[in-house]
């Protein structure tokens, strides 16, 4: 009896080393799985021409801001030191947390990637103001590579990677689309601003070139203020009046200041004339005085 009881703990003690067994190389497994696909996605860019790149303090964060209309084009490197048989690249995912994805499709000229080797792959699409929803939205995404077992022939997935836009120990980009009138009153903002940096109010010295200066300031603090509301066409029509005026006083001040250097010219001049005649006004007083001298005559 004794010995049927410690028959069954036995049988017992298998069943329980079998099932944690298999539960390891469950785990096991899904971290192979797991952990690779966040090793050969490498640190991906969002390339130019972009609005923006960097911390914005209005997002609170690190953003890329792309023009509605504008090519997009994002550069993600994928490395290959898992299999020595090569990689066979098929496609090349960006999920948005809009719902939607923007995909570089390479089912037709698959794309290998040798043993330790890295290899470019450039997704490209066109930014849409409309499927962002709003530029008051900075957007999550997630890059996925999908791999498939021939260059040729018919093909089977083998495995997809994937990796979070956060998911780098350097600055972590959102994705914003700014629409066309938000675009352009960014650039005419950046333009304004470059001229009163470059030409501040007080460098004006004609009157009418001052006053325009200032109204210019004026016009630029309205267009601010429209930003601010959300209003972003009436915010591009006072920004292009505020550089009209600006390049107005810019103009008016370098004429007069020409008219003033040629005045002075003038009078510099003129003056050289008066001390030549001057000059000459004393060498025919001296040679008159010889002359008179020299025909002068003799007494005694």
């Amino acid at each position: 009896m004794q010995d049927n009881r410690q028959a069954q703990k036995g049988s017992k003690m298998r069943k329980i080393t079998a099932l944690l067994f298999s539960i390891l190389l469950c785990v096991l497994a899904s971290m192979s799985a797991i952990i690779p696909a966040q090793a050969y996605i490498e640190p991906f860019t969002w390339l130019p021409p972009y609005l923006r790149k960097g911390y914005d303090g209005h997002y609170g964060e690190y953003v890329v801001i792309y023009r509605h209309d504008q090519t997009v084009n994002l550069m993600v490197p994928v490395e290959n030191d898992w299999y020595p048989e090569g990689l066979n690249v098929s496609k090349v995912i960006i999920s948005f947390d809009w719902g939607q994805n923007k995909t570089l499709d390479l089912s037709t000229n698959i794309r290998h990637v040798g043993w330790y080797e890295t290899e470019l792959f450039t997704v490209s699409f066109t930014a849409s103001a409309i499927e962002a929803v709003t530029s008051e939205w900075a957007h999550e995404y997630i890059i996925y590579v999908e791999h498939v077992n021939a260059t040729t022939g018919p093909t089977e997935i083998v495995g997809t990677w994937s990796r979070d836009w956060n998911d780098f120990a350097g600055p972590d980009y959102k994705f914003v689309v700014f629409p066309t009138d938000q675009a352009n009153a960014l650039d005419l903002s950046i333009e304004f601003d470059a001229y009163a940096s470059a030409y501040p109010s007080y460098i004006f010295s004609n009157v009418n070139a001052s006053q325009g200066a200032g109204q210019a300031n004026i016009e630029a603090s309205l267009a601010e203020m429209y930003s601010m509301r959300g209003d972003y066409g009436s915010a591009v029509t006072h920004y292009q009046t505020a550089l009209n005026l600006y390049s107005q006083a810019l103009a008016a001040e370098a004429g007069w200041r020409t008219r003033v250097e040629e005045a002075q010219a003038d009078a510099a001049v003129n003056q050289s004339y008066a001390f030549i005649l001057f000059g000459l006004g004393f060498v025919f007083m001296g040679i008159a005085a010889i002359v008179y001298a020299y025909r002068k005559p003799m007494t005694g």
